[in-house]
């Protein structure tokens, strides 16, 4: 459907065998209970306080000025990524409260972890064999990738326990694993420029050219996490979360090792780090994204033409639905209307993306068909609801 020639063809819900819903209230119900959000605070706070641990080691080198710069021009990569990110998860997006307590385990608490077992590890090292480059060596190349990949990881896994309701496949996972480890590049790169300070331009060019590694690396964890949804049990995710891990790892061994490698020798160069392990693993993301994001494309299609066929959804909303720029399009006409049409057409979209996806779990069997009724109930209202503000006044 024209959006913009929505008044010359009135939009109006199309007959259901269960009724159109009563008086429709002027403010629209919650999206999130009061334990969401209870849950949600506790992880961000928890992420916010292990930033405070680690907040002595960012001002040490250089002082409280020179760590605020440094974190101003952190901060670059960190819009670029989350732009990405942002696309990637465009289709359904995840709840930005969760995705933002996720970037700060990630720059906080996770941060906090490796400091401290890194720097154990390093210092058990060096006591056994009393060789110091050896020690760093043994940091940077072995425990570094093996100690702060768990570290990030963790904070996907406390996602997929708490709020698995959130996570609908591996797409999912990966956005939620992408933000942990943007947090984690973030404080780390503080770090390095603060210890660094009288380097920065340099240490910054050679920081921003491995813009996607820690994202990338705990986005693999995210996404086999992802993959335990397809399963009728949550326990699937254990043996699942062993070739994640043990991949995103490898990916994180071989830069660092070659990075290594590389500082050590006069004529060191990064061309071979980045020939044989980050384009390779930048192309396999992307093959990966689009080809994850084309299947959720379908399923919400092909889920939502059922809705249709039962009377729930005109099949021009099923179509606009079905594509991003409709969506657009949608929303930009709403916005039009004025009021609170805008919020209400945002709505529809997310909940109908919500109906869809929670019909093919239900498929599946990997939630109870009751639960997965009454979850359906909820939001068909929501729906009308939401359709009847933004269609308001149309004739």
């Amino acid at each position: 459907m024209d959006w913009q020639r929505a008044q010359e063809r009135p939009w109006v819900p199309a007959p259901n065998p269960r009724g159109v819903p009563g008086p429709v209230p002027y403010r629209l119900p919650r999206r999130h209970s009061v334990g969401f959000y209870m849950t949600v605070a506790v992880l961000a706070l928890v992420g916010v306080a292990g930033f405070i641990v680690v907040l002595p080691l960012l001002t040490e080198s250089a002082g409280t000025g020179a760590a605020a710069r440094s974190g101003i021009i952190a901060l670059i990569p960190v819009i670029v990524v989350t732009a990405i990110i942002w696309w990637v998860d465009s289709w359904e997006p995840e709840p930005r409260w969760i995705m933002i307590a996720m970037f700060l385990w990630g720059g906080g608490v996770a941060v906090a972890l490796a400091a401290w077992i890194n720097t154990a590890w390093a210092e058990s090292y060096y006591f056994a064999t009393g060789n110091a480059a050896k020690a760093s060596m043994w940091a940077a190349v072995v425990s570094a990738p093996i100690v702060e990949e768990a570290a990030k990881g963790l904070g996907v896994v406390l996602v997929f326990v708490f709020f698995r309701k959130y996570v609908n496949g591996p797409l999912d996972g990966l956005a939620y694993g992408a933000m942990s480890g943007l947090g984690f590049a973030f404080t780390e790169n503080i770090l390095y420029f603060t210890r660094y300070f009288e380097y920065l331009g340099e240490i910054a060019i050679l920081r921003f050219s491995s813009p996607l590694l820690h994202p990338l690396c705990t986005a693999i964890i995210g996404m086999f996490l992802g993959f335990a949804v397809y399963a009728r049990s949550r326990w699937v995710a254990v043996p699942l979360l062993v070739p994640g891990y043990a991949l995103a790892v490898a990916i994180h061994f071989m830069h660092n090792g070659w990075a290594t490698i590389a500082d050590s020798q006069p004529d060191g160069s990064m061309s071979f780090n980045y020939l044989a392990v980050q384009i390779p693993s930048y192309l396999a993301a992307v093959i990966l994204v689009v080809w994850f994001r084309h299947e959720e494309s379908l399923t919400i299609s092909q889920r939502l033409d059922e809705y249709q066929r039962a009377g729930w959804f005109a099949p021009y909303e099923v179509e606009m639905l079905g594509s991003l720029e409709g969506r657009r399009r949608a929303t930009a006409w709403a916005a039009s209307r004025g009021g609170h049409a805008k919020e209400a057409m945002k709505r529809f979209q997310q909940e109908a993306t919500h109906l869809a996806l929670n019909r093919q779990r239900a498929a599946l069997g990997t939630i109870p068909g009751a639960s997965a009724q009454r979850e359906e109930a909820k939001i068909l209202a929501t729906i009308a609801q939401a359709r009847s503000i933004f269609m308001a006044g149309v004739r």
